[in-house]
This record gives C-alpha cells, structure tokens and sequence, in this order.
C-alpha cells in the first residue's frame, strides 16, 4: 500500500509543472485531459507492475531454491495488470502523438500505422513477453523453468530505455543502457522487497534465509541503480548549474535524496534486523523498516515517472536562478538524511547546540545569497553551482545538528517562520517558478523540519532511556 502514495506526487509535480493542462498553442494539437492524466497514472501502473512481477517471481522461484505457489501466483496477477497497463498504452499514445481523442486513437487503422513504427515494435514485444509471463507463471516448478519466466520478464521490464527522451535516436547508447540497468534495478529492489515482506506474512520456517539472502541482492540493486542513475543524469544534463537551476534538476536532486534515505534504512536492516533474522523480533524488525522503505519507493516511483515527463534542460546560463525545490533539498533535506545516518561528530554538536539559533540565521542568510549571487555567473555558472551547492549543504547540516541539541526548537521555528519569506525575496524580480512550483518546494522544506523535529525528539527518548537503564544498573551494583 506504501507504493500508492507515489500517486499523489507523481499528479502533484506535473500539476505544479503545467503538465496536466491542456495546451492553447495555435497550430499544434491539442492532447485532451484525459490523456494528460490517463499516460502518467498508466506508466506508474507499468512500473509498479513490472517491478512486482519481477520480485515475485526471484523470490517465489529462484531466492529459496524451491518454488513458492502463492509468490508465483502473485507474479501471475501482477503480469496481468502489467499486460493491461501496457494495451491501455496504446491508445493513449496515439492520442499524446496525434492529439485525437481517446475513442478516435482505437481507430485500427492508427493503431496499425503505430505497430509498424519503432514504437509499436516496443510496444508489441512487451506484451507478447508479459502475456508469456502472465501464462507461464503459474507453471513454474523449479529453477530452470523460474528462470527462463523471469528473463521473458526482465527483457520487457528492460524495453522501456528505449522510449524515453533519447532511447530511439542514435549515439544514445550509453544513456540507453544504464536506463535499462537502471529500470531492472529498480523492480529487483522494490519488488522483491515487497516480495519478501509477503513471503515474512505467511510466517515461514526459512523466513531468516529468505531475508539474508534478499539483503544481499538488495545491495547488488542498489550499486547498480546508483551508478546507472549518476551515469543517465550525467548523461542528459548539460553541466553541474542545470542541476540546481531547473525543474529537471530538481527531481534528480529529490531522487537523490530519497535513495540516500532508503540507503540508510537498507543499512540498518542488515545491521539490526538481518542478524537477527531467526528470531521473530528480528523479522518483526525487518516489516517495520520496510513499511518505510516501501513508502519512499512509492515517493521515488512518482518522481521517476514526472521525471520521464520533463524534458531536460538546454543547459543553464548566466542568469539562471536556483529554484526553490533545490534550495530546500540541499540546504534542509540533505543535511536531514546526514545527520539522521549518523554523521553527528561529538565535537561539532556541542559547538552547536550551545547557541542553534545562529546557525538557523547563518542558513536563511546563506540561501537568500546564494539565490542571488549565483545567476550573475561570477567564477563562472558551472563553478558557481558547485560552490552555491556545497556551501548550502555544509550550512545547512550544522542547522540540523544545532536543531537536534537540547535548545534546537527556537532555531527550528525560526526556519520554519522565515523560509517562506527567503523563497519570496529570492523570487522578487524576474520571478523563473510558478507560484504554484515555489509553494510545493516551500511545503517539501516545511516537511523537512517537520522530521528534522521528529527525529529531535526520537533522538532526546532514546537518551532519556539510556540514562535510566544506566541509572538502574548503578542502583542494581549498588
């Protein structure tokens, strides 16, 4: 359920991007609504089903070594809406492309044109392979029939590279194929991690092996969607400055920050709950962390497919401002992930705890600067960039450590009152984001120091704790 709420997002950032109106240019064709809402929601329900298939499918035929029938039904029923998301596709790209209404794109003339294009091959590759899975997944017995579903699975789950921004033109490859390495990844890893959670449900006997061994193809995924994700960003965006000044950029930085928070919660399952894999605390552990990682996915997955709806940027320019999404993730959600992984030296949080609400000025100060200082290009827009951005996150993490010290709730306030007003006064003249867009990455930096004090108050519990148990023992020697 955790992955719905990637739905929301996903409509909230095309809203916010004008994504979901339709278009008034004279001359062009007009997509109705419908398909402007219908290809998005289609493509998430793509993604979630692809990436369920694929993790039903490890888990329930080859992660145990012996096939799971429920799993394996599960990858069945999810290959089915899978097939259904990617029929439903086509007629909405037909109506993307040509503009027509939805009735008329079922047209079978138009729906024959489109077969015969590179498209249409896609398009009909992947069902023939998903109908295959969605046949054949029921009828898995061992290893050898589990793996030949699961690469009639992979490959589709693949074809997708293809069809993005640059997948159908040429000297793309490199882009094309760590997207595809970077979908694989992605359903690898939060498919077979609701898999697993499934498989925990049904309170199996093996249920330590089948979390230790998944904690290590968990990892895999992971150095894999890193890499390939740092790689296709690198690869569509002209230069470090476009990264923080555009919306492009800023979902890239938003996913960024929500796989260094999902890598967090991915180390600390192997540190805490995968040692203690035999025992029920230990898998009551491992569904508790999930029920988070899954949430953060569905976030992730919401990005991923706004992202595929935004066209990358040109490249920046003297001129270009920071946008407020950027400034929100690197001076506030940034530093929240830092010091929430622990990095907290001993020495810098005394330094700052004594007096937060310096620091929590230092941080209004620094990014109503550097909204400013950076568009004139001085040293340069790409170096700049860097300087802007590194300087934005070093503050901002002596912010989040001041804040989670004994008198950190004042300086907290403080950023919360004025961040509104830093994100108006950099937006005062020659204004670059809607005001909607300024309002949604307003509401992402309050959600920050929302946590930020959550996890203030988590920190102070577990101390208070501490000491009492430590108080206890020296009462007990005593």
């Amino acid at each position: 359920m955790g992955l719905l709420v990637g739905i929301p997002i996903l409509l909230l950032v095309l809203a916010t991007l004008d994504a979901l109106r339709e278009s008034g240019v004279v001359g062009l064709p007009v997509v109705p609504w419908q398909t402007l809402w219908g290809l998005p929601l289609d493509r998430w329900i793509r993604d979630v089903a692809a990436s369920l298939t694929l993790g039903f499918l490890i888990v329930g035929g080859l992660l145990l070594g012996r096939p799971i029938p429920r799993l394996l039904g599960a990858a069945s029923l999810s290959a089915l809406v899978w097939l259904a998301s990617l029929l439903a596709m086509v007629p909405l790209t037909i109506s993307e492309l040509l503009g027509r209404s939805l009735p008329d794109s079922l047209d079978l003339t138009i729906v024959s044109s489109l077969l015969l294009t590179d498209l249409g091959k896609i398009l009909a590759v992947q069902v023939g392979l998903v109908a295959l899975v969605a046949a054949l997944g029921w009828a898995v017995v061992g290893r050898v029939t589990a793996i030949i579903v699961l690469v009639a699975a992979l490959i589709p789950a693949a074809l997708p590279a293809l069809t993005g921004h640059s997948g159908l033109g040429g000297g793309h490859t490199a882009a094309t194929i760590s997207l595809a390495l970077h979908l694989l990844a992605v359903g690898v890893w939060v498919g077979g991690l609701v898999a697993v959670c499934g498989y925990l449900l049904m309170n199996p006997p093996d249920a330590d092996v089948a979390i230790r061994r998944f904690s290590l193809l968990a990892l895999i995924a992971v150095l894999i969607l890193a890499e390939s994700g740092l790689l296709n960003a690198s690869l569509r965006m002209d230069g470090f400055a476009s990264l923080i000044t555009s919306p492009y950029g800023a979902l890239i930085l938003a996913k960024a920050v929500i796989l260094a928070a999902l890598i967090v919660l991915g180390w600390r399952q192997r540190q805490r709950a995968v040692p203690a894999a035999g025992e029920v605390t230990g898998r009551m552990m491992v569904l508790r962390l999930a029920t988070f990682e899954i949430l953060l996915m569905g976030v992730a997955l919401g990005l991923s497919i706004a992202l595929s709806r935004t066209a990358p940027p040109a490249g920046a320019i003297a001129g270009d401002r920071i946008t407020a999404a950027a400034l929100g993730l690197l001076a506030l959600a940034a530093p929240l992930v830092i010091v929430w992984a622990g990095g907290r030296p001993q020495r810098l949080r005394r330094w700052t705890a004594a007096y937060p609400e310096p620091f929590a000025v230092a941080l209004l100060v620094t990014a109503v600067v550097l909204a400013d200082v950076v568009p004139t290009g001085f040293l340069g827009v790409g170096f700049a960039a860097i300087l802007a951005s590194v300087a934005l996150v070093f503050v901002g993490w002596l912010f989040a450590m001041a804040a989670i010290g004994p008198r950190g709730v004042p300086a907290v306030i403080i950023v919360m009152v004025m961040w509104p007003v830093a994100l108006w006064w950099g937006q005062r003249s020659e204004p670059t984001e809607t005001g909607w867009q300024v309002l949604l990455a307003g509401t992402v930096a309050e959600i920050c120091l929302v946590l930020l004090l959550i996890f203030r108050r988590s920190l102070q519990q577990s101390r208070s704790s501490y000491d009492t148990e430590g108080q206890d023992r020296s009462e007990v020697d005593a």
